[in-house]
């Protein structure tokens, strides 16, 4: 969301950005430059998240989509209503099936474009879930959600005059669910200057990095510990798997000989800046994995399933080794472990194949002409 935000910025365009704090994500303005307030005229409301077992229950009855409801914020609304009462917009941008609820006022006081940017086919991460999930009840439960999130996901699709999907697997995956309004991918940018320098050199160690308040993760790297670890450790005894991230449990089941657990560190760049290969073992989720772009611009070789770089258009073998079983997720890990030249020539590779694909201001500049298009049709 900040790369689009800038990179509008960037193109000259004025923009006003409205935002829903949460525990998870948090409005800290004393973090944030001056410059970008002013810019942005960023205003903010704060929402509580948290799952209630009494909403959730209840929505059961309803037939409502408890993940969307837990976003809904009267105070937000106001604010909305308020903003668009006192400034005229030609485009208002929706980031996240999680925002839709708010398109009805944004109809009702703006004459401007709305645009769905979606970031996961939502659905399917809870479909996903509960495929992977052993309980019972847990597993039916998940799946009740996956049903009613796929039935509001796929009626807001076409209330909105187009959409912008970050990847082409989810453009083709919502034509598949009938959507009939404009479509087209936008992906994740960066902004090359701003990148550090990257760092290509052998693996000495293995690390993940990400946050542990998204289901998706937990169950990814549980996987990779029990299953895959082990294999690893067999050929490589005195390899380190360290794991950062937010908001790690302080009693986890993530205890296997040579692994580390940093948790929350200051800076992710640090990390991805060190002699390391990345692992990312996801076995759910939808859209693109922005810590692979990341890593990749780092110099990062990358052991990864298909769903950790679903989106992303590389070489499977040159820009990043893609796996979906434990013994060959290990065998590429080892590889890169014990092979100082190919782990090199991977993160070169992975550099140029960014720099070449994800320039932030050139994909926002696509982005605004597919618009302008879309708009004269």
């Amino acid at each position: 969301m900040d790369a689009m935000t800038r990179g509008l910025i960037a193109a000259g365009n004025q923009v006003k950005v409205l935002t829903i704090a949460t525990e998870k994500h948090p409005w800290q303005p004393e973090e944030v430059s001056a410059e970008y307030i002013a810019e942005t005229n960023i205003e903010a409301v704060t929402l509580d998240t948290a799952l209630n077992p009494v909403d959730a229950f209840s929505t059961i009855l309803t037939g409502d989509s408890y993940n969307i409801s837990r976003f809904y914020s009267p105070d937000f609304e106001r604010l909305l209503t308020d903003v668009l009462r006192k400034q005229v917009f030609d485009l208002v941008i929706f980031e996240s099936l999680f925002t839709a609820p708010y398109l009805k006022t944004v109809r009702r006081l703006c004459d401007g474009f709305a645009v769905l940017r979606t970031h996961n086919v939502e659905h399917r991460i809870w479909e996903q879930m509960a495929q992977e999930t052993g309980t019972l009840t847990k597993r039916l439960y998940l799946k009740h959600l996956a049903e009613r999130l796929r039935a509001y996901e796929v009626n807001a699709l076409e209330d909105f005059d187009a959409l912008a999907s970050i990847s082409e697997d989810d453009t083709r995956h919502f034509k598949s669910l009938g959507c009939g309004s404009p479509i087209f991918s936008i992906p994740f940018g960066l902004d090359e200057k701003e990148l550090p320098q990257p760092v290509f050199g052998p693996a000495r160690f293995v690390f993940h990095l990400g946050s542990m308040d998204w289901a998706p993760n937990v169950q990814g790297v549980q996987w990779f510990v029990d299953e895959v670890w082990p294999l690893v450790r067999s050929e490589v005894p005195d390899v380190e798997l360290q794991l950062a991230g937010k908001n790690f449990p302080t009693v986890h089941s993530f205890t296997k000989p040579g692994l580390t657990v940093l948790g929350e560190i200051e800076n992710p760049w640090d990390m991805m800046s060190c002699h390391a290969a990345m692992i990312i073992p996801l076995r759910s989720g939808s859209g693109m994995r922005i810590k692979a772009i990341e890593a990749m611009a780092a110099g990062r070789p990358i052991v990864t399933t298909t769903l950790g770089v679903e989106g992303i258009t590389g070489t499977d073998g040159v820009h990043f080794f893609v796996e979906d079983d434990a013994f060959s997720f290990a065998r590429r890990l080892v590889e890169l472990l014990k092979n100082d030249q190919l782990a090199k020539d991977m993160g070169s590779a992975a550099r140029a194949f960014v720099c070449e694909n994800f320039e932030n201001n050139e994909l926002v500049t696509q982005f605004l002409s597919r618009l302008n298009q879309s708009i004269e049709r």
